[in-house]
């Protein structure tokens, strides 16, 4: 991509809004975008030869070049999430975050396709509840089964509209705003022409309605993380400015190292960071963070009369989880999800409030007088260890994938069997009395091994 090739009102406002810098900025644009990863907390796991680790993410790492993922068995058993290195900011600025130490609520607002969520996961208590909200059907769809497969606990899934979550709702609220997609342009040609004053305009009104409901749903003392993948004024520093004198907000600032070249704004009481491709080995992003005004009220209340949604594990399903003990179950038609006991109650007000949200974590599915585990149950890694588990080399577990019965040692005992690559859960499959059955789901099968 040359210069020539960007929006002229862009390139005018970028060469204004940089000064000196400007020149710099158009360059990196014109060089390859960075390709990095985030290995997954508990079962992260890669071949690759990285690069150097992205400075603000200790599970993040640079690759050389972009390889084919989809190609890697490590990346469909979840152990890594590609994603660009500025997004993962995240987790830098969650650990600022002096969180209350009680149950908590946190709201992934416009989640898909779920690489913030699961960083927000990664500081889940064990009585803690997430929910990852995302309004269109397709990219929800995208979202779940990458939630699954980094197998989440205690998380819902939802797709409502920002206007239809209750008051003083959760503790922390995360909005990757819809934008412009400015931060874009080097990596999606799409964001170059579909890009316009007129785009960054009406991103910039949405942006403000979203945070107008968002900061009705957080509780008084509450967290609001904003953010988009823009360099618009619009859209960042001067909405962030209309938030603050909008709504009961407080504008809370962040201390990142010097040496990350994270560029801080300041307007007015506001101040937010933006990471420029010229600065930092990621793409474009902006973000800042605050704190509802009020005493944070830890207790969510709900109507008088509370309905129970979780039970203890009862037979059979506590042969399927590893120290049952710490679960509570839920059953929803043929299908039972669980939950750490800890966040019961908490969970149980959120179906209370939101009932059509749903948990990702569905560990078995009835069928007749059979039980058939389900694939979080592998990917959590929350199976019991009576099940028994086989190693499949690359090429074996690339026939699994797309699921095929791969040629392996198949002398075992009739049951159940977590797949396994290199110690990356893959699934399931069970050995009958008929032969070997491939229990991956359908619609994520590896689909093109070229």
């Amino acid at each position: 991509m040359e210069i020539r090739d960007l929006p002229k009102e862009f390139r005018i406002r970028m060469q204004q809004q940089l000064g000196d810098e400007a020149d710099a900025f158009f360059y990196a644009l014109d060089l390859p975008a960075p390709v990095s990863v985030r290995l997954h907390p508990k079962k992260g796991k890669s071949d690759f030869d990285f690069t150097g680790q992205v400075p603000w993410c200790e599970n993040g790492y640079y690759l050389n070049e972009r390889p084919s993922f989809h190609l890697d068995p490590h990346w469909h058993g979840g152990a890594y999430y590609v994603q660009e290195a500025s997004s993962m900011i995240i987790d830098a600025v969650v650990k600022q975050l002096p969180l209350p130490s009680a149950s908590r609520i946190w709201l992934d607002l416009c989640a898909a396709p779920g690489g913030k969520t699961g960083i927000l996961a990664k500081y889940l208590g064990d009585s803690d509840v997430l929910i990852a909200n995302e309004v269109v059907p397709q990219r929800k769809s995208v979202l779940y089964e990458n939630l699954v497969k980094g197998g989440y606990p205690n998380t819902f899934i939802s797709g409502e509209k920002t206007s239809h979550f209750p008051a003083d709702f959760a503790d922390v609220i995360l909005i990757d705003a819809p934008c412009a997609g400015e931060g874009m342009m080097r990596k999606d040609p799409d964001a170059i022409h579909q890009w316009s004053p007129g785009l960054v305009r009406s991103c910039s009104v949405l942006q403000k309605g979203i945070v107008s409901d968002a900061v009705k749903t957080l509780k008084p003392g509450g967290w609001l993380i904003y953010s988009t993948c823009s360099y618009s004024p619009d859209e960042n520093i001067d909405n962030a400015v209309s938030f603050l004198t909008q709504h009961p907000l407080e504008n809370v600032t962040l201390n990142f190292n010097p040496a990350w070249n994270i560029t801080e704004i300041r307007k007015g009481n506001v101040t937010g960071y933006q990471l420029y491709p010229h600065k930092v080995r990621g793409e474009g992003l902006f973000i800042t963070v605050f704190q509802k005004k009020g005493e944070h009220q830890s207790k969510f209340t709900t109507s008088k009369k509370e309905k129970r949604f979780f039970f203890p594990l009862m037979h059979p399903l506590e042969q399927f989880v590893n120290d049952p003990s710490k679960y509570l179950s839920e059953k929803r038609g043929d299908e039972y999800f669980i939950i750490t006991a800890e966040s019961g109650s908490l969970a149980s007000s959120i179906h209370a409030q939101l009932p059509k949200a749903e948990l990702t974590s569905k560990i078995i599915e009835q069928k007749g007088k059979d039980y058939i585990p389900d694939h979080f149950l592998a990917t959590s890694g929350i199976h019991s260890e009576q099940w028994g588990s086989i190693s499949l080399n690359e090429a074996q577990a690339l026939d699994y994938l797309e699921r095929k019965i791969p040629v392996f040692e198949k002398d075992n005992p009739t049951g159940w069997y977590v797949i396994q690559f290199d110690g990356t859960s893959l699934g399931w499959m069970k050995n009958t009395a008929q032969g070997w059955k491939n229990y991956f789901p359908m619609n994520w099968r590896l689909r093109n091994r070229k």
